[in-house]
């Protein structure tokens, strides 16, 4: 009885996952929590007074991204960001790669091991977004 329910859970075909994952939705939400996590971020920089500035300004950037990426989910519509959708897009690619590679060279390790992989990943979600639809 065991075997036969943990054999449900497992994909059909045993060439790839593609069937047992659905990229989509790891797309939606990976994307939706990693731009949220770096708002929150900067929102716990600014109460404590760290570097207050870049820290509005950065949040300022991602709650642009923030709203680019619910219109791309067709959650909420915006006609200025329904005409360039694509190009905002790959902006947000572009910027996301950027912090990669700035966190990876930076001396402080919490930047190295937890922001660096947060920005590749969401380059790759959003990437993803960009390419369904």
């Amino acid at each position: 009885m065991k075997k036969k329910k943990l054999n449900l859970l497992r994909p059909i075909s045993n060439c790839c996952l593609k069937k047992f994952l659905d990229l989509d939705s790891i797309a939606k939400y990976g994307s939706l929590f990693i731009i949220s996590f770096m708002i929150l971020l900067q929102i716990f920089n600014i109460t404590i007074g760290y570097n207050t500035r870049m820290s509005l300004f950065s949040m300022f950037i991602n709650i642009f991204f923030l709203i680019a990426v619910i219109n791309k989910l067709e959650m909420i519509k915006v006609s200025f960001f329904e005409e360039r959708q694509d190009k905002i897009l790959k902006f947000i690619i572009f910027v996301f790669i950027l912090n990669f590679f700035a966190y990876l060279v930076s001396t402080v390790q919490l930047h190295n091991y937890v922001f660096a992989p947060m920005s590749f990943l969401g380059a790759y979600f959003v990437f993803i977004l960009l390419k369904t639809k």
